[in-house]
Formats: C-alpha cells, sequence, structure tokens
C-alpha cells in the first residue's frame, strides 16, 4: 500500500511540475503582451502626459463609442438568431437534400475571413452591385435601389449573415436532442401547438439559443474590419476607437481606456456563455440521443423551399459574385469585358507581382503562427487533462480554462502592439507572428483537451493492465487517438491566421504584405476585379485547410 501511495504520489508531484511549467510558458506568452502595452501606456508615456491625453477625451465620446458598439452588437445578434432559427427547426426535425450544406455554412464565420465577405456583400447589395442592379430592373429607374450598405442597418446586415450560420448549427444540435414527449404531455393537458411549444420544447431550447446569441455578440462586438469599411458615417465601436488612438494619435493611454471597458463588457458576455454551456450540457445529457429525422410533407416542404431559395438569394448570392468577379476582365479602351485569367495575370505579372509575394508572406507569417499556436495549445489542453486525471482541479488548471478565453476578451490591437513593444527593434513581422498565434492558441487547446475528455478509459487501462507505464500508456493510446484532432486544430489555427487582417491592419505593415492586406488594399482601391482573384485564392487556401480539419475530426 505504501508503495502504491508512493507511486501515485510520485504522479501527483510530476502532473504537477509538468502543469507548472506549462502555466509559467502560457502565462508568460499570454500575458506578456498585456503587460508591455499597459506599462508603455502609463509608464512609457509619463503620467502627466498620461493623464492630459485621457483629461483630453470627453466622457460623451467614450459613451457614444460605448453605445454603438452595443447597439450594432445587439442588433446584429437579434437578426442572426431570427435568420438562424428557421434553419436550425429544419435542420433538427426533416431530411432533405442540402442538409449538411446548411449545416456545413457554420464554417463560413471561420474559413472565410472578414475583409473576403466584406468585399462579397459590397459586389452583391451595393448601389452597382447584382443585388441592386436586379432591384432597379424590377422597381424601375424612378425607384432606383440607392444601396444600404453604408449606413447602421447594412453593418447589421452584413453581421447578422456572416454569423447566422453559427445559430444553425449550435441550435438545431441541441433541438435534435429535445425529445417530443415534452411536447405531447403539454398537448394532453389542453395546450395547442403554440402553447406546447413555449411550455414543452423552449425551455429546454432557450440554452443553446442563449449560447449561441452570446458567441455571435461577442464576436460582433469586436468586429473591426467590417465596422471600419461599413460604420465609418455612423458611428465608431470601442474596437475602432482602439485603432484610430494607436495608429493616428499614437495615443497608447486612450487606447488602454478603450480596451479596459471593451474587456469588461466581454467578460460578462464570457461569463454569460459559459453559464449557458453549461446548461446546454446538462440538457445534452438528461435527452440522450438525437430523434430520428423526418421527411418534409405539405407545408413544410413549402418553408424548406422558402428558406432555401433566401438563402441562395441573399447569403449564397454574395459568396458566389466573388468567384464570378474574379475571372470577369473589366473592359480596355474601346473593348468589351470577358471571362478568362486577366485578373491573375496582372496580379501575377503585373506592377511589383504582389500576388506570389502575398501567398508566400501568409504562408510564412500565418504558418509559423499557427505552427506556434498548435505547440501551445497541445501543451496547455494536456496539461488540463493530466491535472483532472490527477484527482483534483488544481489552481493552474483554473488559470490555464481561463486564459482560453483572451481572445475573446481583449482586443487584437492590445496583443499586437504589446508584441511590438517587446519585439527586438520593434519588428513588425515577430510582432504579427506572436500576436496571431496568442489569438489562435486557446481554439486549440479547448479542441485537445475536449478531444481528450472524450477518450474511452477502458483503453488506457487496458494498457496499463498490460505493463505499460502511465507515459507510456498516454503516448502510445491517447496521443495517438488525438492525432488526427490535434491536426485538425493545427488546421483551424492556420485558417485563423491566414485570413486575419485586423491584427497586420493595426501594426500598419507595408514591407510585408499578406493575402488579406493585399485585399483590403485592392478594395480600398476599387480595383474589385483584382480583389476578388486575390480573395478567391484566400478563399481557396482558408477553405481547403478547414476542409482538410473537418475530414481530420471526422477521422478522430
Amino acid at each position: 500500500m505504501q508503495s502504491g501511495n508512493g507511486s501515485f504520489e510520485q504522479r501527483l508531484g510530476k502532473t504537477e511540475i509538468i502543469l507548472s511549467i506549462a502555466l509559467i510558458a502560457i502565462l508568460s506568452f499570454s500575458l506578456a503582451p498585456l503587460v508591455a502595452f499597459a506599462k508603455n501606456a502609463i509608464v512609457g508615456a509619463g503620467h502627466a502626459s498620461l493623464l492630459a491625453s485621457l483629461g483630453s477625451i470627453s466622457v460623451p465620446v467614450i459613451v457614444r463609442s460605448l453605445q454603438f458598439t452595443l447597439l450594432q452588437a445587439f442588433a446584429s445578434t437579434a437578426l442572426a438568431i431570427g435568420i438562424g432559427l428557421p434553419g436550425a427547426w429544419l435542420a433538427a426535425r426533416f431530411r432533405f437534400p442540402g442538409r449538411r450544406a446548411l449545416l456545413a455554412l457554420a464554417a463560413v464565420p471561420f474559413c472565410f475571413p472578414p475583409i473576403l465577405v466584406i468585399l462579397a456583400f459590397i459586389l452583391y447589395y451595393g448601389k452597382e452591385g447584382y443585388f441592386s442592379a436586379f432591384l432597379a430592373l424590377v422597381m424601375g429607374q424612378k425607384n432606383e435601389y440607392r444601396g444600404l450598405l453604408y449606413s447602421f442597418w447594412g453593418l447589421v446586415l452584413v453581421h447578422a449573415f456572416y454569423n447566422f450560420p453559427i445559430a444553425v448549427h449550435q441550435i438545431s444540435a441541441l433541438w435534435m436532442r429535445i425529445p417530443e414527449s415534452q411536447k405531447e404531455a403539454a398537448k394532453t393537458l389542453g395546450a395547442n401547438r403554440i402553447m406546447a411549444f413555449r411550455t414543452g420544447t423552449l425551455p429546454w431550447l432557450l440554452p443553446g439559443i442563449a449560447q449561441a446569441a452570446g458567441l455571435i455578440f461577442l464576436y460582433c462586438f469586436f468586429s473591426f474590419t467590417t465596422v471600419l469599411v461599413f460604420g465609418g458615417r455612423t458611428g465608431s465601436t470601442l474596437e475602432v476607437s482602439i485603432y484610430q488612438a494607436l495608429r493616428y494619435q499614437a495615443n497608447a493611454g486612450l487606447a488602454l481606456l478603450f480596451s479596459v471597458i471593451e474587456t469588461g463588457f466581454a467578460l460578462l458576455g464570457i461569463w454569460f456563455i459559459t453559464g449557458m454551456t453549461q446548461k446546454k450540457q446538462h440538457a445534452l445529457r438528461d435527452f440522450g440521443r438525437r430523434r430520428e429525422l423526418s421527411s418534409p410533407k405539405g407545408s413544410q416542404r413549402v418553408l424548406l423551399a422558402i428558406y432555401g431559395i433566401l438563402l441562395l438569394i441573399f447569403f449564397i448570392g454574395p459568396l458566389v459574385s466573388i468567384v464570378v468577379e474574379a475571372f470577369r476582365v473589366p473592359a480596355s479602351l474601346g473593348g468589351a469585358s470577358h471571362f478568362g485569367f486577366g485578373n491573375f495575370e496582372r496580379l501575377l505579372k503585373g506592377f511589383q507581382a504582389p500576388l506570389l509575394k502575398a501567398i508566400r508572406a501568409t504562408l510564412t507569417l500565418s504558418g509559423s503562427a499557427a505552427l506556434l499556436a498548435t505547440i501551445a495549445g497541445v501543451i496547455a489542453g494536456i496539461s488540463v487533462f493530466i491535472g483532472k486525471k490527477a484527482g483534483k482541479l488544481h489552481f493552474t488548471n483554473r488559470i490555464v480554462e481561463a486564459l482560453q478565453w483572451l481572445p475573446l476578451a481583449v482586443s487584437p490591437a492590445v496583443f499586437a502592439y504589446g508584441w511590438l513593444f517587446l519585439s527586438p527593434d520593434r519588428t513588425i513581422s515577430a510582432a504579427l507572428i506572436a500576436a496571431q498565434a496568442v489569438i489562435a492558441w486557446p481554439f486549440v487547446s479547448r479542441a485537445v483537451s475536449a478531444s481528450l475528455q472524450s477518450l474511452d478509459p477502458r483503453m488506457r487501462e487496458a494498457g496499463r493492465t498490460l505493463g505499460a507505464s502511465p507515459l507510456r500508456a498516454f503516448l502510445t493510446i491517447d496521443l495517438r487517438v488525438i492525432a488526427p484532432s490535434v491536426a485538425a486544430a493545427a488546421a483551424f489555427a492556420f485558417s485563423i491566421t491566414a485570413g486575419d487582417v485586423n491584427v497586420p491592419l493595426m501594426l500598419g505593415m507595408s514591407e510585408i504584405e499578406t493575402l488579406p492586406l493585399l485585399l483590403f488594399r485592392l478594395t480600398a482601391a476599387y480595383r474589385f476585379n483584382e480583389a476578388c482573384a486575390a480573395g478567391l485564392v484566400l478563399g481557396l487556401m482558408t477553405g481547403i485547410v478547414f476542409f482538410l480539419k473537418e475530414k481530420a475530426i471526422d477521422v478522430a
């Protein structure tokens, strides 16, 4: 017994050492840029200068920025949930062609960079876009469509259509598990169909709706590029205010103030999401298996057809417009526009030939950031898993799990400039790699930790009974089983970093131009066809990696 206890204590001691080392590394990597940013804002500028810069900002300016941030986030979330709920109901109830494609749209917010979606909506919903031309044709020239993109509701529209697939995917996953017995019991008590839904289904569905709404709200709350393009005439969010304070005013103190306010509200959102996630998990455990899907009949087919047509027109249409415009070569003097590879040729052979350089820069910088994020995320995920298996929730586990919410609670500008202040000679490329890695590693960690916790412990115990040590059992059984999940998480990290335009824009990169930066520059110069060509390359790059990620998850 003593030797057994001693062996357990030794294993527990090793676990604590591993957790401590991982904690120090992750704390240093994740919190160092935050400390550097705060130090530069407070100490670097001097206390008197900091107080003067903060005193020059009126409270109404901060209040207006906060109000606009919350208003557009709430409106965008409400519209996204409103669009996603019918799709979630259809996906949870019926078997129909295109169902998997509908659920696969949840990948769009992750594998399609925001700048690419912005370009798609400009081409489709802009004053001279495809949708605008259609409405002008239907309504006549007297009532010509003027476009609504560059307005508050245009911003809300882009946010909602960009994020509603998240609601479809998450809500339908819970809706499928709610048994019909809950609603049938209400009907037997005399309730009509609406009342039966309100009492037998909606209470169980609300945690899933709230969780999806909270996640969408945070994405819209921290939205930067979309607000920068579409919201400039109507208002400024906290994220855009941070960018302006750093890039145009060189006022780190003001940026720090905005970021503290932003992080405070983000933490409230994260607390809400965490609570809803726990309630959703309890519901899933109570309901067990998901129910069988049925074929739509009668009016259900009509509703399904209407929803599908609306998706094709309003959501798929903008994405298809990128492909069309990428191959449509604008008319030259005295000529007519035609379809071909002219836009790609200009980017490959024209002035400065920026496409190949941008691809190399994206693969080099984003690949390095994804590799760094994968290493940090795997270490953190394994550390959390080992700590839980040790028999007690170690303090380090709580900190590592809390750090996994950092990308959703802190402005990317703070990470970017924090690492810029830390990097030798303020090297922008090094700051970019480190900042993107900090943003991406928690997604890897959560994926690895979830994969490890889902393993069947009997496999490990079988290896132990055959004489394998705990370390050997972990390396030969656990790690081999989760390898596809690790590969999938690495691919997801690359998709995040390769499509990120926020950090490069905030750092003001000029010597090195990534694909998202090239796409942003071409769009700003109204070179839409060439921007579509570059965007198609970027979309294919991130889309293929995300597709391989999904395949790896299926294998796992």
